[in-house]
């Protein structure tokens, strides 16, 4: 018989509790730990299988890129981004608390970035399975044997590669983002620093890569046949946009197929076109008029101005005079040290005809000693045949590129070419609206801007000498400025050598050539540069170096006994000039000290800014630069952008490093 009693609840003892918590916990530990145990096994998976890969990696690349295979390489892509995927999901719950990490020994560093590093390897390979896609095909034709150019292929490539590579270039710049939030990598184990200096060094490769492919296409033909006038310049004479213009030629495209590549002497051009129809050219600058007797702009000075884009439409008017029927679309400009970088990537070029072998150490030497008169040659063939080496150049580095790709090494090939045209070795003008806006973004077309509210400085030499001197110059320069009151002023200081030896023959403004002079004997000659300098619009000149040369050394006769002035040649800039002479074995030296208008430096919340774009010259060898800035009473610097770390000395800043491209110079303080 059950009772009310019988019905009460039974009250459990605390061991028995505590025996059931325990049970639950212990059952709770093995999940976790099972849970970690998987996750474990799954990302060891993911890191053994990447480590793997990596060994193949470096196996696949060791014949350079047409050595590899393209179906193993589709694998390898694939198969890493799977892994890290895979890391990715496996790890996601623990990066809220690997910041808090930092505490552990050697890996701290890495767990207090593990976020960004995931997102960097995340976004890299889907950047890399994008790009991938799209391009894989290319690496296919590179290494086909068709009998013929596969440059045809390769554009119709690119044109259909676009969308992946749009796809490829939203993932790169999540990489580039997550790099940026990580500054703490000399922290690294050494191994991971190396990585992180070599995504570093091709950043910008990369970059400017992303850009530029998706416009390859129409430059190169894909829409219809483009023509570009080619102009050879000789930077041992050295002009605004790199050098004296000694050939000119034009390049015929048609959807990557080369229909035309040809080259002639610039002044056998000018001279035809003078005795065909003289009346239609107009005065050339006054500096050309009064310091070179020139009574015509004709092509061969139509790079007087350093604005590219302005000298090539002059190129184009000019050439036009006399090919009437061409259609020009656009001009590409190149200079010896380009020919080098570009054999480098093609490799020993056979020149028809001759046992000439040019490769990229010998170059500029071959096209300086081709000059030469040959032995049984008369000094009318000397004459009219002395820059003939160009079109058989070109035509033998066509047959290269056409003919053997697969010789080519095409890491060094975009390398090469990326580096020529952001030190303005090779150069692109192209009339169409979309390629021009990717050129001007990549600073690449030698366009000559500059944002206000920062300063400006292009140091520009002209040789005035009809000689090739500038072999033996050497220049630097050094720029001052006193940023500690409301004007701010700048003292100029540009320092000439001529290393060549002091033959002890009078300097003068000319080279006769009725004896078939040789290169060398063109290049030991006196320099005789008219000098520029470009500064912000509203600066104003307060004192430049005068410069004397007798009248006797100079081809007009009129004595030069005079300081430099300011002239205005372009709207947004304010130009300051003079003209000098450095002898053989000589040094001179010249300045100018001018005012800056107040808005180069800048008020940003509780901070000045001074920006600086320094211009390098088209042409011009890398040169030592001293950047001084004195901040005002009480300053203290906050930051700095420069291609060095800065000396500071109180309130005195300092940058020294050679310019071999433009580059941007930025102070911060307060």
């Amino acid at each position: 018989m059950t009772t009310e009693a019988n019905k009460l609840p039974i009250s459990e003892s605390p061991l028995m509790t505590w025996a059931r918590l325990r049970l639950v916990l212990l059952i709770a530990l093995a999940l976790l730990f099972i849970w970690l145990g998987v996750k474990a096994w799954r990302i060891g998976r993911a890191v053994q299988s990447l480590l793997n890969q990596q060994a193949a990696a470096e196996t696949l690349m060791a014949e350079g890129i047409t050595g590899i295979d393209p179906d193993l390489a589709d694998e390898m892509v694939y198969t890493i981004r799977r892994n890290v995927v895979t890391l990715r999901n496996e790890t996601a719950v623990f990066m809220p608390i690997t910041p808090y990490l930092s505490w552990l020994p050697k890996v701290g560093p890495l767990a207090v970035n593990a976020p960004e590093l995931m997102e960097m390897a995340d976004a890299g390979t889907e950047t890399a399975v994008y790009a991938f896609t799209g391009l894989k095909p290319a690496l296919t034709l590179l290494q086909e044997d068709t009998g013929g150019s596969p440059l045809p292929q390769l554009v119709n490539v690119l044109a259909e590669a676009r969308p992946d590579l749009a796809l490829a270039q939203q993932s790169f710049q999540r990489l580039v983002r997550a790099r940026g939030h990580i500054t703490n990598e000399a922290a690294f184990p050494e191994r991971i620093q190396s990585a992180f200096a070599l995504f570093d060094e091709w950043l910008p490769l990369a970059q400017d890569g992303f850009a530029m492919v998706p416009v390859l296409p129409t430059i190169l033909g894909h829409d219809g046949p483009r023509s570009y006038l080619l102009l050879a310049q000789n930077e041992d004479e050295l002009r605004a946009t790199g050098g004296f213009i000694s050939g000119v030629g034009l390049l015929t495209v048609d959807n990557g197929n080369i229909l035309a590549l040809d080259f002639e002497d610039a002044s056998p051009f000018d001279r035809q076109a003078l005795i065909e129809n003289s009346s239609a050219y107009d005065y050339p600058p006054l500096p050309l008029q009064e310091l070179m007797g020139s009574d015509y702009l004709l092509l061969r000075d139509t790079n007087y101005w350093p604005d590219f884009p302005y000298s090539a439409e002059k190129a184009i008017e000019l050439y036009q005079k006399v090919e009437m029927e061409t259609a020009v679309d656009g001009v590409i400009a190149i200079d010896q040290q380009f020919i080098a970088m570009l054999v480098e990537a093609t490799g020993p070029i056979n020149v028809a005809g001759t046992d000439t072998v040019i490769t990229a150490a010998n170059t500029v030497n071959s096209f300086r000693n081709a000059f030469n008169i040959k032995d049984g040659q008369s000094y009318a063939e000397w004459f009219d045949n002395r820059k003939a080496f160009l079109s058989t150049f070109s035509a033998a580095i066509r047959q290269k590129v056409e003919m053997e790709p697969a010789s080519l090494d095409m890491v060094t090939l975009v390398r090469n070419m990326f580096t020529a045209l952001d030190e303005r070795h090779l150069q692109l003008y192209v009339r169409n609206p979309e390629v021009t806006a990717v050129l001007t973004q990549l600073d690449w077309d030698g366009r000559l801007e500059n944002p206000t509210g920062q300063d400006f400085l292009l140091v520009l030499d002209t040789n005035m000498g009809f000689n090739k001197s500038n072999l033996h110059m050497e220049r630097n320069f050094t720029y001052d400025l006193d940023l500690s009151t409301s004007q701010p002023t700048a003292h100029l200081t540009v320092n000439y050598h001529h290393t060549g030896a002091d033959n002890k023959v009078p300097c003068f403004q000319y080279v006769y050539y009725d004896n078939a002079p040789t290169y060398q004997e063109v290049a030991d000659q006196c320099y005789f540069n008219y000098l520029r300098v470009y500064a912000p619009a509203a600066s104003q000149l307060n004192w430049m170096t005068g410069h004397y040369i007798p009248g006797e050394m100079l081809l007009m006769g009129n004595t030069w006994d005079r300081s430099g002035e300011a002239v205005q040649e372009f709207a947004d800039f304010q130009t300051f000039t003079n003209f000098m002479m450095v002898p053989r074995s000589g040094m001179v030296t010249s300045e100018v000290t001018y005012t800056l208008p107040e808005n180069v430096v800048q008020q940003q919340e509780n901070r000045h800014v001074y920006q600086l774009w320094l211009r390098k010259q088209a042409g011009a060898a890398p040169e030592p630069v001293t950047i001084t800035a004195t901040l005002p009473e009480g300053a203290v610097l906050i930051d700095s952008q420069a291609p060095q770390l800065p000396q500071v000395d109180g309130r005195i800043v300092t940058f020294t490093f050679d310019l071999t491209e433009d580059t941007l110079i930025v102070l911060e303080y307060q």
